[in-house]
This record gives C-alpha cells, sequence and structure tokens, in this order.
C-alpha cells in the first residue's frame, strides 16, 4: 500500500491525548503523519504546503464548530483529501458523518481502522469501528505531537493515564455513554484496566526531553480498584527511580475514606496536590447527578485524611444546574466549599452538558433550555450550557469567576449575594481568570511560581 499522509489538528490550550494515540496507531501502520496548530493563524498555508491524504480532527464539543469550519476551509483548497473525525463528541453523536465537512468518522477505539480509512478515501458517510485491542499493545506518540506543536511541548504540565475509564456514571459524564456502547465485560477489560507501568514509564520518560515541571495522571479515580495498594506502591517505586517529576492526581470522597492506610501514604510520597471532584451539595442535586453516595461528612473526612498526610486538596464544584433555585443551589455549593475547604485553593465552574450523557437526554427530555447544540461554550468563561435568563445567567457567571476568592476567604452569604450582581468588564473577566490561574499554581507548586507567571501566561493562554 502506498504511503499516506495524514494531517493532525491541534486545537485548544490542553493536550489532544486520545489524538497521540491516533498518531502512533498511523505510524504503526506505515505512514507519515504532521501535526498542525489549528489556533495557529497561518495554519491553512503550512496543511497546504503539506499536502495531506487525510486531515484528522479529535475536537472536544467545546471544538467541534471550529473543526468543521477548518476541515470545510482545507476541502475546498486541497482536491481529494478526506477528512477524518474521532473522539467523544462523533461518538456520541454519529449522525455528524452526514455533514457536508466530515468524510469519516471513527466511533470507539482508533486500533484497527487505519487501512479501512485508506481503503475509503473519497468516500462520504462512512462510519468505522476501532477494535478493543488488548490494553498492554496501546502507546501514544508524543514526541512528534511536542515537535510539532512547540506551545504543548514546552508546557510545564504534561498528561498521563494508567487507564481510560471511570467506574462512576455520572450524569454529566460521557462515561454512561460508552458503558451503553460496550459490554460491562468489555468496559472492565479495556476502559478500567490499567496499563502495565513500564509501558507508562516508557510513555512519560518522553517528558525529560521536553520543558516539563509536573505531570497530571488523568485516571478519573486513581485510587480505583481492589488491587490499588499494590499497583500505587509498584508504580511510585517505578516513576521515583526513571522519572522523579511531581505528579498532580484525581481522587474521588469515596475511594479515599476506604482506602487503606498504606495506600494514603504511598499516595502522600506520589503526588504533591490531588483534585477531589465534589460538584455539588443539595440532595436533589446530588441525584441529578447520580452522585447519591456521597455526603458532607465523607468529603470532610476524606479531606482531612489526605490533609494529615500532607497531600494538598483541591476540591472542585459545579453550580448553574438546571433545577428551581439555581443561585441559591449554586451559594449552598459555595458554601459547602467553604466548610470542607475553606481557607484553600478549589475550582468552581458552570455545568457543561454534553452529547450522548444522561444529564444531556435528561435536559432534552424536561424541554430545558441550552445554549444551542452547535455547542462551543467554554467552562473558563463562566458561561455554561444552560440557558438561563439574563439575571441569573449574570449571577452564575460571576459565582463561578468568584468561587475560589468565596471560599478561599471565606466571604460571607451576604457579601456573596451582594457582589454576584455586578457587571464584568471583559478587562476584569480576564484579570479574575488569571487570577484564579496564578492561585492555582501557587497552590500546586509554591510561591516561586510568581517570577515566571507572566511566561506562563503568554505560552498557555487564559480564556476568560
Amino acid at each position: 500500500m502506498p504511503i499516506k499522509k495524514f494531517a493532525l489538528f491541534h486545537m485548544g490550550t490542553d493536550c489532544m491525548y486520545g489524538l497521540e494515540f491516533v498518531a502512533a496507531e498511523i505510524l504503526k501502520s506505515g505512514h507519515k503523519i504532521k501535526w498542525f496548530d489549528a489556533d495557529f493563524d497561518g495554519v491553512l498555508e503550512n496543511v497546504i504546503q503539506y499536502k495531506p491524504d487525510f486531515i484528522c480532527f479529535s475536537p472536544l464539543t467545546t471544538f467541534f464548530k471550529s473543526a468543521r469550519e477548518l476541515a470545510h476551509k482545507i476541502k475546498k483548497i486541497i482536491p481529494g483529501v478526506s477528512s477524518v473525525f474521532g473522539g467523544a463528541h462523533v461518538s456520541a453523536l454519529p449522525e455528524v458523518v452526514e455533514l457536508e465537512e466530515i468524510d469519516i468518522i471513527v466511533v470507539g477505539p482508533v486500533f484497527g481502522t487505519i487501512d479501512n480509512i485508506i481503503n475509503n478515501r473519497g468516500s462520504s458517510g462512512l462510519v468505522v469501528k476501532g477494535n478493543l485491542i488488548p490494553i498492554d499493545q496501546i502507546m501514544p506518540a508524543k514526541r512528534e505531537y511536542y515537535t510539532d506543536i512547540p506551545r504543548i511541548g514546552s508546557r510545564h504540565r504534561k498528561a498521563i493515564m494508567s487507564h481510560f475509564g471511570c467506574p462512576y456514571n455520572c450524569s454529566f459524564c460521557s462515561t454512561s455513554r460508552v458503558k451503553k456502547a460496550y459490554s460491562p465485560d468489555e468496559y472492565k477489560k479495556f476502559w478500567l484496566t490499567r496499563r502495565p507501568i513500564k509501558n507508562l514509564i516508557e510513555e512519560a520518560s518522553i517528558f525529560l526531553e521536553f520543558p516539563t515541571k509536573e505531570v497530571t495522571l488523568g485516571d478519573d479515580d486513581m485510587l480505583y480498584g481492589d488491587q490499588i495498594e499494590s499497583w500505587l506502591s509498584e508504580f511510585s517505586s517505578a516513576w521515583k527511580q526513571k522519572i522523579n517529576l511531581p505528579i498532580y492526581g484525581f481522587v474521588n470522597p469515596n475511594t479515599v475514606v476506604r482506602a487503606s492506610d498504606k495506600t494514603i501514604e504511598i499516595l502522600s510520597g506520589l503526588v504533591t496536590t490531588v483534585a477531589m471532584g465534589v460538584q455539588t451539595s443539595r440532595p436533589e442535586s446530588l441525584r441529578l447527578f447520580n452522585r447519591q453516595y456521597q455526603s458532607e461528612s465523607m468529603i470532610k473526612n476524606a479531606i482531612d485524611r489526605l490533609k494529615s498526610y500532607n497531600i494538598r486538596v483541591k476540591i472542585e464544584l459545579i453550580i448553574g444546574l438546571p433545577v428551581a433555585d439555581p443561585i441559591g443551589d449554586a451559594i449552598d455549593t459555595i458554601k459547602l466549599g467553604q466548610r470542607v475547604a475553606g481557607g484553600s485553593f478549589t475550582a468552581t465552574f458552570p455545568l457543561m452538558v454534553y452529547p450522548g450523557t444522561i444529564l444531556y437526554d435528561y435536559c432534552k427530555n424536561n424541554n430545558i433550555a441550552l445554549h444551542g447544540d452547535d455547542i462551543s461554550y467554554d467552562l473558563y468563561s463562566g458561561i455554561g450550557a444552560i440557558k438561563f435568563d439574563s439575571c441569573t445567567q449574570r449571577r452564575i457567571k460571576n459565582l463561578s469567576k468568584l468561587g475560589t476568592f468565596f471560599i478561599k476567604y471565606n466571604i460571607d452569604e451576604q457579601w456573596i449575594r451582594s457582589l454576584i450582581d455586578i457587571e464584568l468588564t471583559d478587562k476584569a473577566s480576564k484579570s479574575i481568570s488569571e487570577s484564579n490561574y496564578l492561585e492555582s499554581l501557587i497552590f500546586r507548586q509554591g510561591d516561586h511560581v510568581k517570577e515566571e507567571f507572566s511566561n506562563l501566561l503568554e505560552k498557555d493562554g487564559i480564556r476568560y
């Protein structure tokens, strides 16, 4: 088979981890790849010069519209090029294959699809389903990505995952869609099985070739699993010996309170900081999110336990829910944050509702207005998915923007209710976003980061 050229597109400020595995699969099949920065003004000229046979996108829902627009422009200029879309968004909405800009979509993992894609070049409306191969056979191609997209290669924090699934079934997460598409055994075997530690170390060794100060272990819950104590011990030992970069991980209060003392002790020697999804406070909101297992006492016990081992804990909250009293609900969630994590760094995000999730179906079935199906909102903007009246929308945005401030400094409810009615200019909104970002870096890395903050802002970009 003649060698084909694939163009892969980076979008946004975060790494596109899934597309790294696509890159590896293309290379393994003997074909060529080149990454392009879709946010770069001269991207069209660079793609035209490369003359790809295929253009590949794996956009988050936020960037789906932008990906379509770029694919449209390229297809008008390069005759015969085929556009291939994959990722969670198109897997949830396979009907997008009928759109003019999209020729082929890949549903599920990319493995085993490359020959099929090449053999169907020139087709339109083709849906390809990937294979679930043994988890020890997959490895992303990072070096090419970091080299071609320098702003990602030079980012201070990079990402790795030991497994790709989640044991929970939160209504706002696409995990529910994946679990519907595959049997419980398939999901457990592919998505919940941890990759071999030697593979993780081999992947992480690429970080040492590029400027890296911190690594995110992106597992939804790094304490999940029956054999977590032995796995974490082995991984921690190998990591310290071969990589020895600070790790930022994610935990759930449910597993933190259940883990053995030894497990938490091992965790404390591996991570500097963990993020804990708390999300909401009221019982009806917990039911809406399918997180009934969670209680305030569980959260408080989990945070206190981690702190007793000198592990810094960042809690994450979600506001702007489709409930009868969204502002009261949001303020109660902020007040929960004050009770369990007052004085510490936290993050408050507006609710995003993505296609294919339980919550998306709930909103559609209950005629809850969203900001449109062609979703391009951004959680850093403070504008979520639910279409509120203008007054409520302004208050939700301000609570999202100022949530970190309200919780860290234990601002009284009277002041909270006063401040959420202010009108933020773009300049003020951006400044608050930058302040929140600086708070997060200081929390994880220490005060010294202030000296290089301006440089980090230039590299990472701040949305507002």
